[in-house]
């Protein structure tokens, strides 16, 4: 793989037979390229309206979070299954503002189901 000097290009050469983990290691590579590209990844994803970029979506993700106590960001990782695990480093206000959001959005009346098994 290789970026032009512009940044808007890129080129790349695969003509190999390729097993899960080798996509899945493509997918991260090409990833990375993606991220130093021009123009950048638009803000918003496609809306009702279908403004926006499309999105792959999936309903309920496999998720891990890691918190290290000596740290105050929070690692939330997201398993999807056709891009592997990504990784999210939550900045405390941004925690703080995901968890007002989410009660903001519980029923009242719903009985609280297990949390996620969080690691260190």
């Amino acid at each position: 793989m290789q970026l032009s000097d512009d940044r808007t290009q890129a080129t790349l050469a695969i003509n190999k037979t390729l097993t899960a983990p080798e996509i899945e290691n493509l997918i991260r590579e090409l990833a990375m390229l993606r991220s130093q590209m021009t123009p950048e990844v638009t803000p918003a994803p496609q809306d009702s309206n279908g403004s926006g970029v499309p999105v792959m979506s999936q309903d309920n993700p496999t998720l891990a979070i890691q918190y290290p106590l000596e740290d105050a960001h929070v690692t939330v990782y997201l398993r999807s299954i056709g891009l592997g695990w990504t990784a999210w480093r939550l900045h405390p206000d941004t925690q703080r503002a995901l968890a007002e959001f989410f009660n903001s959005r519980l029923p009242k009346s719903a009985p609280a189901k297990s949390k996620p098994i969080p690691f260190r």
